[in-house]
């Protein structure tokens, strides 16, 4: 029957909606299917694809997703299993798109283990959160295999392209280091952020930022500041990393760097110290205090490394401190109640019925039924991807 969504109550046109979106699941599967039976039986795609009318690029999508992930036969008509067959078990749940992305991760010869996360995740967030969690894997596993006596050979440093134009004007293109770029991030985000008289868009924005810059390293003492701090980096390293000089780091919550890296900035850098409890700093303040302290909030941004919402990719500079258990309501300001939110997913779960617990000190999310009737937990693996190993797969 006909559905007529006007008639439906706000919860009626919820549930339609995931009706809807699992019976395109199920249909695409179907696709997949007839698709490996074209190729099977040696008929011609061409055919097919006239048949569908389909983009090119599009069969040869599908076609990816149906030798990867669904059975096959033998040579000798003997049933064959999926040549992934973590992704080849939860088919009904996953979309194209989804598909897609772990089939380009697949490509990308991530480290053992990586497509059973990637599958976890794909059951929880859009498939452009996917891709970034299999570029994240990606960039840590090369990371890992940088060792420090290595690295300057495999590290191509910073690259700048001059070109000249009419007008006196100046081209310029090129790449930063982790560590390079991590600094000019630092100085140029105080001095881009909107203003009432300023421009709209970005580019130009950062482009007056980027000037701004320029005059003020031409005086060298004037320099910007953010939240009453003079530009700094913030860079989370676990002491026998440190010790040892291999393995890596996290610079600014988001971005792997070597351990020999992490000392050069602390040659010249401010460092700030992350003291995830002890007697150097008080991390919990009970009730005494609604708002965060300085040092909660350098913990929160070590233990979440930005918006914990799952999928986002929002880093700490631009996130809140939100209480789990708000503090008009007896919540208390200590770290096992607070976790970072950029402005869009504070906003969301103040005004929907998603839950937030913490589990193993890593913020949980609970999604409404109407989102997932099973109420799956989630984390965001965007900022923290669990390290891909043999036993995670088992």
């Amino acid at each position: 029957m006909e559905i007529v969504p006007a008639l439906l109550t706000d919860d009626g046109v919820f549930d339609a909606v995931v009706e809807t979106e699992a019976a395109l699941r199920t249909l695409h599967l179907r696709r997949l299917r007839l698709l490996a039976e074209v190729l099977r039986r040696g008929l011609d795609t061409d055919t097919y694809r006239r048949v569908v009318r389909a983009d090119p690029r599009e069969v040869k999508r599908w076609t990816t997703q149906a030798t990867l992930f669904l059975p096959s036969l033998s040579p000798t008509g003997q049933p064959l299993p999926p040549l992934h067959p973590a992704t080849g078990a939860v088919l009904e749940e996953l979309s194209d798109g989804h598909l897609t992305e772990l089939a380009r991760a697949i490509s990308l010869r991530l480290p053992d283990g990586s497509e059973e996360i990637l599958v976890e995740a794909a059951r929880s967030v859009e498939p452009k959160a996917v891709r970034q969690l299999a570029d994240r894997i990606r960039d840590r596993a090369e990371q890992d295999r940088v060792d420090e006596v290595d690295e300057p050979a495999a590290d191509p440093g910073d690259i700048l392209h001059l070109r000249d134009l009419p007008g006196g004007r100046l081209e310029f293109f090129g790449e930063l280091s982790a560590e390079s770029g991590a600094r000019f991030t630092a100085l140029l985000e105080p001095l881009s952020t909107p203003r009432p008289d300023g421009p709209r868009d970005t580019a130009r924005r950062r482009g007056e930022a980027f000037a701004d810059l320029i005059h003020l390293a031409s005086r060298s003492t004037d320099l910007p500041s953010e939240a009453g701090e003079r530009p700094h980096i913030s860079v989370t390293i676990d002491h026998d990393t440190l010790r040892r000089g291999v393995g890596h780091a996290v610079l600014d919550g988001d971005h792997h760097l070597s351990a020999a890296q992490a000392r050069r900035i602390a040659c010249d850098a401010k460092i700030l110290p992350v003291v995830l409890g002890g007697a150097s700093e008080v991390l919990d303040l009970g009730r005494a205090k609604r708002t965060v302290s300085v040092a909660q909030r350098r913990a929160l941004h070590a233990r979440d490394r930005g918006c914990a919402f799952p999928g986002c990719h929002r880093p700490p500079k631009w996130c809140d401190a939100h209480h789990i258990q708000h503090w008009a309501d007896g919540g208390s300001t200590d770290l096992s109640n607070l976790v970072l939110l950029c402005r869009a997913h504070h906003s969301l779960v103040h005004h929907s019925q998603w839950q937030i617990t913490t589990t193993g000190g890593t913020p949980t999310f609970i999604p409404p039924r109407h989102i997932d009737p099973a109420q799956r937990p989630r984390q965001n693996l965007l900022h923290r991807p669990p390290t891909p190993t043999p036993a995670l797969a088992a």
